[in-house]
């Protein structure tokens, strides 16, 4: 920590000493941190290091400067830095469903121990909207509108309840940006800005959430996503260290029906179950079940949702705590005769649970070298099984899509515990 204190000839043997106090109290943190003195210079500054902080928070620092050898309390009055956290710090990636779009209302309000890292390069409390561009000093990321609810408050205020230490947001995402904005070599500028960003809040950092891919869903850039992808997660921990990233799989959009569109989310949302199964430390969550607040936004409870979801991966699958954190993912599709599939799925803790008897918002679609094939019934005969009957006998190749087109229904299997949906995905029938 540094400061300034006196100039005067006649305070050139003054001493600053400093202590480390919590805020809810005001009793000094530790014996070894009641009162530090501090390295004072001509200049007329100080320095001063404070040792073995404890994890936790909040704190306050406060400094007098002792001009005789009168108690330390009846010094002269120093700076004071208040809401000190020493906790664990996530970078917010990717474009405008983690910027956040959320418009209905919803009680998720600011709290003391979750703060975020502002575009103008101090830190304050974390409040919606988290990629507030006021007096912004990261152009690169400064926001063409003005952002809503997103799912990051909730993720950082839950890490805060279970693990019981202060969470620190670094919103570095951009509506509209795609992967190659992301990627080093390809473009980049908004990965060296998040670095940037990173650098200033002068944290190291735990974790990032991910949640892009709207902007990619094209032929031509879906070709090149795993790649760019797995590019901009080495380049990652190249620059921050072995991070977990916590992926968002995407959810809908409301466009009127487009064989390509549908093409082109299907697509994508596999690429990114692939990504998560193929890479370490790499988590998806499914949004599957979610609703909007316009044509391609998560609404607000939407957000909170997949702020929840993601808080469990974090705690399951980063801090090691025994939680239920994975969404059912289908492993495998298995022709048991030419008129029934049975899917098989993976991280089905009870059972798989389907409310949904609407024949035309059946979840899954099936399609063979004829062409979509209709379906006739479907049942669950085991914990983590999923049967699915056909009109007519299958024909050729054919392949099995979890959450199908642009705009899959919003009923889709969940784990019965927990209710987390399943992941989407696009499986060849074996």
């Amino acid at each position: 920590m540094f400061g300034r204190w006196v100039t005067a000839e006649n305070y050139t043997k003054a001493v600053v000493v400093v202590r480390l106090v919590r805020e809810a109290d005001g009793e000094a943190v530790s014996r070894s941190l009641q009162w530090v003195r501090a390295t004072t210079r001509k200049t007329g500054t100080w320095k001063v290091t404070l040792p073995q902080i404890p994890a936790g928070g909040l704190y306050r620092i406060g400094s007098v400067l002792q001009l005789s050898d009168a108690p330390v309390e009846w010094g002269q009055r120093g700076d004071m830095v208040h809401h000190l956290g020493v906790g664990d710090l996530w970078v917010i990636t990717g474009q405008s469903n983690s910027e956040g779009h959320g418009k209905s209302p919803a009680p998720d309000a600011p709290e003391l121990g979750v703060h975020m890292f502002h575009a103008r390069g101090e830190w304050t409390l974390a409040t919606h909207p988290l990629g507030d561009s006021t007096e912004s000093q990261y152009l690169p990321n400064r926001l063409g509108s003005n952002p809503s609810h997103s799912p990051w408050l909730i993720f950082a205020k839950t890490l805060r309840a279970e693990l019981g230490v202060p969470i620190g947001l670094v919103p570095a995402a951009l509506g509209g940006s795609p992967l190659s904005a992301w990627t080093r070599g390809v473009n980049g500028v908004l990965f060296d800005n998040m670095l940037r960003y990173v650098e200033d809040a002068g944290g190291v950092v735990r974790g990032v959430v991910w949640y892009q891919g709207e902007s990619d869903v094209s032929a031509e850039l879906r070709k090149v996503y795993a790649r760019n992808f797995k590019r901009f997660v080495t380049d990652l921990r190249k620059s921050l260290g072995n991070l977990p990233v916590i992926m968002t799989q995407l959810n809908r959009v409301v466009s009127p029906p487009d064989v390509l569109a549908d093409a082109g989310w299907e697509g994508m949302r596999e690429i990114q179950r692939q990504l998560s199964r193929t890479m370490r430390h790499v988590f998806l969550l499914s949004t599957m079940d979610l609703a909007l607040s316009d044509g391609i936004h998560t609404n607000s409870l939407g957000n909170v949702a997949i702020g929840q979801r993601a808080a469990s991966i974090a705690l399951g699958g980063v801090y090691g705590r025994d939680v239920k954190f994975q969404h059912p993912n289908c492993v495998l599709a298995k022709k048991k005769s030419a008129r029934k599939i049975e899917l098989h799925f993976e991280h089905v803790d009870e059972r798989l649970h389907l409310d949904n008897m609407i024949p035309a918002e059946f979840p899954f679609a099936v399609r063979d070298t004829a062409g979509d094939v209709p379906v006739e019934s479907w049942s669950i005969p085991k914990p983590d099984r999923f049967e699915i009957r056909l009109a007519r006998p299958l024909q050729g190749r054919a392949i099995v899509v979890g959450a199908p087109t642009a705009a899959p229904p919003a009923l889709v299997p969940q784990d019965i515990s927990g209710y987390r949906p399943m992941l989407a995905f696009t499986q060849k029938v074996e």
